[in-house]
């Protein structure tokens, strides 16, 4: 970059990130706390001044101002629309314009990222680039929808304030297109990659057009199906390619193998069009990305997870590094460096200032390199105490949180990531699985529902371990903290569990505890040595217990023993609308039903009780759970939390989006009462998005906690 610009962008961008960094956080809004990372991420690049976005399919979208160090989230407070990002670009001068291509069109920011407006309205946008010699030409490639593999290249002619579609002269129709990239001298010539993503396929193969996408000619189509390929920034007139070879990954529905393919290709173009030499023979066959500049071309081994270098045009390569040599965060070695599902060639993003900067996301993290891929640092995480805490990029589903009770000690429950504890209220975290029971995850993430701290017993601890949801749900029990774990589930099916509770009010060494398996209601005496199932209850999904007095729920309505649980002392209790769908996948948000039941911590006889699904909303009952009113009118509401110095103040959890994503206005997040339900405000300051899923209060009553879908966890002083 020539020097004078360069100083121009730096000083622009020093006066943006003052102005959008120099107040302090501001008290009482809400603070995330998460261990770092979740997935998946869908694409990456890089701009002018350090920005770094990363597009996810939860969450929106995360912007660093800093080479990726540190991450805000873009969502809904910003003027999102759509949880699912699946394409970012910069304007290649201006750092105050960003965009995000989403699964409903097209967003522009000329303001840094702090407000975003729609420029395109529908269809599913999987990149978007504007040509460095003249930013008012830019292009995208857009669907009519996620699933649909009929791809269409848009252009803008004033700096993406609108667009209009291209004639597909000369481009097939079916393809599914991942990613652009517009010659850094001409603007009208432009590439396009069509093949694999998560949703919808087609052939992989490249086109370029020279007469700025009026028609299209494919290049390379005697050497394969083409994974990725690149402009060489020191030699735009040189363009790379690579193929395919042994696809072995079942993931794969439309590459194919090919005993012929797997190599680098470098291409020069005369009067007849591309001239392409095989530069990769001394690697052998491998899945390849490139990335070409600063005087020698890298390759990423799609395979291996490894990157080698050459500087002398193929002749000799050098092996840079691999997953062996690389910081594997809170993860794995082997299991903390993926593909991404967007699209292979969307996976990796070289900085166009700098080629030593290197960008790469995948299904669960986010990860960069300073130094041309010697070392792969991880963007998501940072380690902090004797664990790790997050850098802001997260995009997480967040099922359960739970306070230990000596006061320090936070515990969660997620699916992929699993169980999570927090030894110092926050500051840091360390996984707790157990590899014995997450299957393939071997304990570097798994799928846990079910978890509940013991009210009084220091490092006492239930929670429930798969490899998926759907696969065997086992519980354990760990009464070091989360250190290690035994089984406690003798008696229990091994379907799904959730809901689980502990009756406070039980003997201090042999609690009493209540969970639902496949919908059915179980109870534990002997502190989750064994269990009895106590009601057939067919669609029971969570528990509450205080007693004699115990509650279950879910898609079958709303059930009340007031005799301790025992089977046939069971009555359905409440108006029919606590009754939901169970046609939908539990969980997910298309189902609907009893979501959560909780006692008023200083009123008898008084509980709440969260039902989510369209006409439903928060209720309360004054007789113990005999007789209901309606609070609060919500679709989408999933808990409620009674503040325990104030029986008139009340919390409750609204989110469209849970297991899966989605933004419907009519999400509300948190919302707050100060008078006993008779009116409400909105409590959502800090959360990009306002999902709200589960609320409790830490162990003094003076902190608020959320597990916010996509986002993950957060915490919020009280005043």
């Amino acid at each position: 970059m020539d020097p004078i610009r360069r100083i121009v962008l730096s000083l622009t961008f020093l006066g943006l990130f003052v102005a959008c960094s120099a107040a302090p956080t501001e008290p009482g809004v809400w603070e995330r706390v998460n261990p770092g990372g979740g997935g998946a991420f869908h694409a990456v690049a890089a701009g002018p001044g350090g920005l770094v976005l990363v597009g996810s399919d939860l969450s929106g979208a995360y912007l660093s101002r800093d080479d990726g160090l540190s991450w805000q989230p873009i969502g809904s407070a910003q003027g999102l629309a759509t949880t699912h990002v699946s394409g970012v670009g910069f304007d290649p001068l201006d750092p105050r314009i960003l965009y995000l291509g989403t699964e409903d069109g097209l967003y522009r920011s000329a303001d840094g990222g702090a407000t975003f407006a729609p420029v395109l309205a529908g269809g599913y946008v999987t990149d978007v680039r504007f040509a460095p010699s003249d930013p008012d030409v830019g292009y995208l490639t857009h669907h009519p929808a996620y699933d649909v593999a009929g791809g269409t290249v848009y252009r803008s002619d004033d700096r993406g304030r609108s667009w209009r579609p291209l004639p597909a002269v000369g481009l097939p129709a079916g393809l599914h297109l991942l990613e652009l990239a517009v010659d850094p001298r001409d603007p009208e010539r432009v590439f396009v990659l069509a093949g694999e993503g998560r949703f919808a396929c087609g052939n992989a193969a490249l086109f370029e057009s020279t007469d700025g996408g009026a028609s299209w000619a494919q290049v390379g189509a005697d050497l394969g199906q083409v994974a990725d390929f690149a402009l060489d920034p020191d030699d735009p007139d040189a363009l790379y390619l690579t193929t395919y070879g042994d696809v072995w990954d079942p993931g794969y529905a439309c590459v194919t193998d090919d005993p012929s393919g797997g190599y680098l290709y470098r291409g020069a173009a005369d009067a007849a069009g591309w001239n392409f030499a095989r530069v990769s023979d001394t690697l052998g066959p491998r899945n390849l990305l490139v990335l070409p500049g600063g005087g020698r071309v890298r390759v990423f081994d799609l395979d291996t997870k490894e990157f080698f270098a050459t500087t002398d045009g193929g002749a000799s390569w050098a092996r840079l590094s691999g997953p062996d040599d690389w910081d594997p965060g809170w993860s794995g070695r082997g299991f903390a460096h993926g593909t991404g599902p967007g699209g292979d060639a969307k996976t990796l993003f070289q900085d166009p200032d700098d080629p030593d900067r290197i960008y790469w996301v995948d299904w669960q993290f986010v990860w960069g390199s300073r130094d041309g891929g010697a070392t792969f640092l991880p963007l998501h995480t940072e380690p902090a105490g004797s664990g790790w805490r997050s850098r802001g990029v997260d995009n997480t589903v967040p099922f359960e949180l739970a306070f230990d009770a000596d006061g320090r000690r936070v515990y969660f429950a997620l699916a992929d990531l699993g169980c999570f504890a927090s030894d110092g209220y926050g500051a840091s975290f360390r996984p707790c699985n157990d590899p014995a029971y997450t299957g393939s995850w071997q304990g570097h993430g798994g799928n846990s529902l079910a978890l509940a701290a013991d009210p009084a017993r220091a490092g006492v601890v239930w929670v429930s371990q798969a490899q998926e949801l759907e696969t065997r749900h086992t519980l354990l029990v760990s009464r070091d903290y989360g250190m290690s774990w035994t089984p406690a589930d003798n008696g229990l099916p091994g379907s799904i569990l959730s809901g689980l509770s502990v009756d406070p009010e039980s003997p201090r060494d042999l609690r009493t505890l209540f969970v639902t398996a496949g919908g059915d209601v179980y109870r534990s005496r002997d502190d989750g040595a064994s269990w009895t199932r106590v009601l057939a209850c067919g669609g029971c999904r969570y528990t509450a217990v205080r007693g004699v007095r115990v509650f279950a729920g879910g898609e079958a309505g709303l059930w009340l023993s007031t005799r301790g649980g025992d089977a046939g002392s069971w009555e359905r209790v409440g108006p029919p609308e606590f009754a939901g769908d169970g046609g939908g996948a539990f969980p997910d948000s298309g189902w609907s039903g009893i979501a959560a039941v909780r006692f008023d911590p200083s009123v008898p006889n008084r509980v709440y009780a969260a039902v989510f699904g369209p006409g439903r909303g928060l209720y309360r009952s004054d007789d113990g759970g005999v007789s209901w009113a309606r609070l609060l009118p919500d679709d989408f509401l999933w808990d409620v939390a009674v503040d325990s110095r104030d029986a008139e103040v009340l919390y409750v959890a609204s989110s469209s989006a849970f297991y899966s994503g989605g933004y419907d206005p009519a999400s509300r997040g948190v919302l707050r009462s100060s008078d006993g339900g008779r009116t409400w405000q909105a409590f959502n300051e800090g959360l990009a998005w306002p999902f709200a899923r589960r609320l409790a209060f830490d162990r003094t009553g003076r902190e608020l906690w959320v597990a916010s879908p996509g986002l993950g966890y957060a915490r919020r002083e009280l005043r």
